[in-house]
Parts: structure tokens; sequence; C-alpha cells
């Protein structure tokens, strides 16, 4: 227990701890020490500044004392965005590090963040608080547990990626896959131990398809992770419904037939009399009152046979979906809520993907997350900070764990990937992607796997892109425009240079010999080894809408009437003799002699064009930000009025709720969608363009190019 100083129930004192404590913690930013810092900012909120103090000086020396912060990045709460500077130095340092084909190759010469201490040291799977007791620590595994756990893995890291089959994975998928993947990597460098497993949470089968399981798969092989097993958490149905029995018949769990309303009030009446009840009794020096009569559930002292009875017939389908519920019997005086009696098993009649109709009750993923870890001898269970406050030394993880004697695998919070000019959430994509709002979950404007795969970001730049955000327990906001850079850096590199017109306009060249004029262009200017092309230059072609103004300006480098310019790569330049109108004075076409001798003028602007003897129509989408916001939630909440920051609840938080919230209407955010995020333009390309746009394989990469003074474009698949 740190030596607490004169005064240190006031709040005065609770301020300076808390000032030490900062400073500390952004010198050695030790996940303890932020645990306990943000502990006494609660301890703060609720006015027990004598509690406040003591955790803000535990944080402070834990921080001071701290082994593990020297491998973890210095951060600020908010990442700001790089300059282009940072950019290029990211680009640079990306490029020497040898980015591949595949996620091993593309991260294996670059420097992690942070390395995992090794299961030997595991034996406290979390470190423990000083506000927990040893009855309370529930973390900690027994001496024989642990040896037994290193005799049977070998002792190597072992991690998981466990995404629901409910939907499409998203570029924060793609983050926890390079986190994790990662990890085992880095062991099996080592000289050690090091594998993933690849298990399908697929506890609902209310939202899962077999749809999503392949798409995930896809993707996971895309990125070029290798998993050690595929697994499904109803491969474990069986062990997990014994598993609940045996919690029953140890009375530590008891069928509950309270409505959603009113499991709701029970928690709002613990809420009040932790929050205030215990609070008010402390500070005028009286013990805790014992809870009121509604913060529990009245079945609470249910008898363990009735409990047995009465699940055998939810097992059997004997209740309606709601009717009644299997409730871990926790801790309601425990601090931590996540403790308050949660949801084992539930009834619901959806056959299972997998299991068709052999089950009609399905466990929680509070109660399958923790022992299918267990089951699977993973060593490190790695998940997003929703998740800190269940995975507690005192959460409900571990304290399940512990109730059933099972080994206790480390758990580890890192901060969710959010991304600038767009929406991380599932449910909020879902609502996209219902509502017509976009063309679908490969809509390249999403920020899913398979959008992003659609717009042509290859798979070493999202794993690149992964690397250089890094992984950190402070709060962050990657910028879009960062990913595109990453993306640019690697296709400048490596996409062959094309021309194509996206609006054109008909320019009929006078001077040329006959037949045109024959001429050789490279297909890439940095890169020999693309080779060529042989192209002429006809006596019509099309060039941008926008290269042409009747009226000229200094500053604008296009074709006007008298005015010459260049013709990229022909050996060619072409002035403007004629413009040809209809009968309403709209431009129609023009006409320009062209002069291809040595001794043509030299001009400061080139344009693009393409041959009208063999261009080829082509659609072509524009694709740029999906909302103009940077932070459509947060400004859609100062659009609606709210108070503070948006809900910034990630996709596990929200798949943690059975059914999130109804909502009337459309949300604030969907008025900030940009609706120039998408721009169609029926074009025309050059031959040689459309003869490689090969429909991409998908199993690939997608074929991707530089259009002439434009931007890169990759080969579509409608």
């Amino acid at each position: 227990t740190p030596i607490m100083s004169e005064g240190a129930g006031t709040k005065s004192a609770a301020k300076n701890a808390r000032s030490d404590a900062v400073k500390a913690s952004k010198k050695k930013p030790d996940p303890e020490g932020l645990a306990l810092l943000d502990d006494g900012d609660k301890a703060m909120a609720e006015k027990d500044f004598a509690k406040a103090t003591e955790l803000f000086v535990a944080a402070k020396e834990k921080c001071e004392s701290s082994t593990t912060a020297a491998a973890m990045p210095k951060t600020k709460k908010e990442k700001q965005p790089p300059t282009e500077k940072q950019l290029a130095q990211m680009a640079a340092q990306s490029a020497a590090n040898g980015v591949g084909a595949d996620a091993e190759t593309s991260v294996a010469g670059r420097e992690q963040k942070l390395v995992l201490k090794p299961a030997a040291e595991n034996q406290q799977a979390k470190p423990l608080r000083p506000d927990v007791d040893a009855a309370h620590n529930y973390a900690l595994n027994t001496a024989e547990q642990h040896a037994a756990y290193l005799r049977s893995t070998g002792g190597g890291i072992r991690t998981r990626f466990p995404p629901e089959p409910n939907g499409y994975l998203h570029i924060g998928h793609a983050k926890a896959m390079n986190f994790n993947f990662g990890q085992a990597r880095l062991s099996r460098e080592a000289g050690m131990q090091g594998e993933t497993v690849m298990r399908f949470d697929d506890t609902n089968p209310a939202a899962e398809k077999q749809e999503f399981i392949d798409s995930i798969l896809d993707n996971v092989r895309w990125l070029g992770h290798t998993p050690m097993c595929v697994t499904y958490s109803s491969d474990y149905f069986q062990q997990l419904y014994e598993l609940a029995v045996q919690l029953i018949r140890e009375g530590k769990a008891f069928i509950c037939h309270q409505t959603g309303e009113q499991i709701k009030a029970e928690r709002m009446a613990l809420q009040v009399y932790h929050g205030k009840t215990k609070v008010e009794a402390k500070e005028v020096g009286k013990p805790a009152p014992p809870l009121p009569k509604e913060a529990a559930s009245p079945f609470r002292t249910r008898a363990v046979e009735e409990n047995l009875r009465l699940f055998e017939r939810m097992r059997a389908g004997r209740y309606g979906e709601g009717e009644a519920v299997l409730r871990m019997k926790g801790d309601l005086l425990s601090e931590n809520s996540s403790l308050w009696d949660p949801a084992a098993y539930r009834v619901l009649f959806h056959a299972h993907p997998r299991t068709g109709d052999a089950w009609c009750i399905y466990p929680t993923y509070d109660f399958t997350h923790c022992i299918v870890d267990s089951l699977e001898n993973i060593s490190h269970s790695l998940c997003t900070l929703e998740f800190g406050q269940r995975q507690a030394v005192d959460g409900p993880y571990y304290w399940l764990l512990h109730a059933l004697h099972l080994y206790k695998p480390a758990t580890w919070e890192y901060s969710r990937l959010n991304l600038t000019h767009t929406l991380m959430s599932k449910r909020k994509l879902k609502f996209l992607v219902t509502g017509g709002y976009v063309e679908g979950w490969d809509d390249p404007r999403l920020p899913t796997l398979d959008g992003l795969r659609r717009r042509g970001f290859s798979a070493s730049v999202i794993n690149r892109f992964c690397d250089e955000i890094g992984v950190t327990k402070a709060a962050m906001t990657a910028k879009w425009e960062l990913l595109e850079y990453v993306a640019r850096s690697a296709l400048d590199a490596a996409a062959p240079r094309r021309s194509a017109v996206l609006d054109p306009m008909q320019v009929k060249l006078v001077g040329l010999p006959t037949g045109g004029k024959a001429f050789t262009v490279a297909n890439h200017p940095k890169a020999e080894a693309m080779g060529s092309r042989d192209l002429i230059l006809p006596d019509t072609i099309f060039i941008e809408r926008d290269d042409f103004r009747e009226q000229d300006d200094p500053k604008f480098y296009g074709l006007a009437p008298g005015k010459e310019v260049g013709l990229l790569g022909a050996g060619c330049t072409i002035k403007c003799t004629e413009v040809v109108r209809d009968p309403a004075g709209r431009v129609l076409s023009l006409v320009a002699h062209a002069d291809a001798t040595p001794e043509r003028n030299k001009t400061k602007g080139h344009l693009h064009w393409v041959s009208a003897a063999d261009a080829v129509k082509a659609t072509v989408r524009v694709y740029t930000i999906l909302f103009t916001s940077e932070d459509p939630e947060g400004e859609a909440a100062t659009l609606a009025g709210a108070v503070g920051a948006a809900d910034a609840a990630g996709d596990e938080q929200e798949e943690l709720m059975e059914e999130p919230a109804a909502s009337g209407g459309a949300p604030t955010w969907i008025k900030l969608l940009n609706p120039n995020s998408c721009t169609v333009h029926r074009a025309l390309v050059e031959k040689a363009l459309a003869e490689a746009a090969v429909p991409p394989d998908r199993s690939k990469d997608r074929p991707a190019f530089q259009f002439q003074r434009l931007c890169f474009f990759c080969v579509d698949t409608s």
C-alpha cells in the first residue's frame, strides 16, 4: 500500500497526485499504471478523494518502476496528422524494409512497437491492481495449472483471431490480424513456438451466414496470414453446455426470468448503490449498507436442483425467447459492473449455420470467449480496450475460469483503429449498405477489406499501413490520407502507365504525315524492366474537355485558341486553330495544327490523349472520401445538440449487446455523407490498357495502372 501524506483525503491532494501520475505515465506508459490512472479518475468523479489519491500514487509508482515501458511507444492521447515530410519518411522506410506480396514478408523486417512477455511469466495472467485483494484476484493460475500448461504447449506464443461471422471484415480487423499473427511470428523468430488460431465466434445464429465465413477466410488468406488451424466456438457447444451445468452444480449460476427492462432497472439500482449510497456511508464513517432488494434478481437464491431442472427445460425448448436466461452468479458488491450477474445462456430458435437445429440455447460472448481461449491453450488473448473491464483481474473473464478451475490465459488490450472520414462500426456500415447509401459491402468507399480490395489497395499496402500506425493503448485516429499515401508510394513503383480520357473532346490534327506518327513509349518511366509499347499518333485524338479553355490564362497550361501545347509521349506539339460549335454555341470539337518535327517549339503544357482510331469505351469511377467530416459521429453529435463526444463504441462493444437499440429514422451522421464521393465517367482508354485490364483474380491483388496526369486506377468487377 502506498504511503499517504497528510491531507491525502483532500481534493487538492488528489489533483496533485494525479498530475504526478500523468507525468510518470507519459515517460513510461505502463499498462497497469494507466489502468490505475483511469480508476483514480473514476474515484475523483465519485468524490472519493482519499481513494483517488491512493490510486494516483500507485499509478505513479507503477509507471516509474515499469520494466515494460521501453518496449512501448511514446504516444500522445490522440495522434496528430502526419506532415508530408513524415509521410515520405514512412514510405521510404517501408520501401527499405522490402514490403512483399505476403504478410509475413511485408512486415518481417520492421521493428515491432511491443513484444508480449513469454507464457512462462503468465502464472499471474493479468497484473494485479492495488485495489484488488487476493480473494478477488481471479487471474492467478495455480503453480500446478501453470506448469501443466507449459508442459503441454512448450511455452510459446499462441494468439487467436476470433471474428464473429455476422458481417464483412474492415481495416480494423486487419490491424487485429497484423498484431495477432505478427506476435506469433516474432516468437518463431526468437526460436520459440509461435502460432495463431483462426476462430469463428459463432454463438449468435440469428446474425451469422456462411457467406460471411467464406469472406473472412478469403480475406485472411489475401492478407498473407496462415493460421495453425481454423476452429469455431460451435465446435465446443457440448463442452460449454457441460461446463454450464458444472457452474450451476457449484451454485454459481441461476435461471432468471426477468425481462430486459427489469434487468436494466436492477443494474440501475446497483449503479446508484455503488455510486452514491456506499460513498455517502463512507463519508460519514459508516459501513456500507446492504444491497437494496431491487438490486438483485428475485430468482438469484434458487436452489441448485431447481436451476438444473430449469436449465434442462431451456435445453429442451420449453421456454420461448426471452422467457428464461442462465446468468452467472457473480459479485454484486464488486466495483466491476461487468461482474453483476452477466448472462451465460439464452434461448434462440434459430438454425445454426454449422450445427443446424441441434441447439435452441446458445452461450453468450462472456461465457464462451474465456472458456474457448482456455480450451484452445491460447497464451495471450489480445482484444481492444472495450473489453478491459471484462478482462480485469476481478472481471467475468477470469472469474468464470476461476470458478470452473480452468487455465487462465494472459489478456492484453489495445486501442481500436479509428479512421477519418468513415465509420468503423459494422452496425453502422450495415445501415449504409441496407439503406442503399452505398452499393454493397464491397463498395470502394467503405473501410471493409472487400471495399478496399475493390478500390485497388493491395495486401502489402494494408499490412504496411497497419504496421505504420502500430499498436498502443492510447486512443488514436489514423488519417485516411496516410492510407492513401502508403498506397500511392507502392503503386508509383509498381503500376504501369497508360492513357485515358475521362471527359473526351475530339481534336482533328492537321499537318501529320499520312498514316500518323509512330513512336515508342515506356510502360514505366523508372522501370525499364516493364518494357515499352508502340503507339501511333493519328489525325484524330481525344483530350480532356477541361484541358481546353476559350479564354486563356497565364496559369493555365492547357489548350486555348492560338495556343500551343505538347502531347505526352508523342514528340509532337499542337496549336488550336479552330473551335467547332453546335447550333447552340456549345463547343463540340477542335481543329489543331500538329508539328512533329525536331524543330518544334518547346511548350510548358503537355496533355494526355487517346487515339480516336482504336480508343476503347470504358466506365471509370473516381472515388473520394465517404464523409465530408473527418469525424462524422462527433460532428453529428454536435449537430444534434448532444453534450460531449459521440459514442465511440466499437464493433466488439456493439456485438456484446445482443440487440442494439433501434433508431428512430436515419441517424444524424447520414447528413454528412459526401454527395461527390463517387463520380462516374464515360471515358475512352487506350487499346493497350483495355487489353491489359483482364478480369481480376479473386485470390490476387487487382491489376492497377496510373492514368497519365490523373491518378491510380484498378480493374473493377462491374
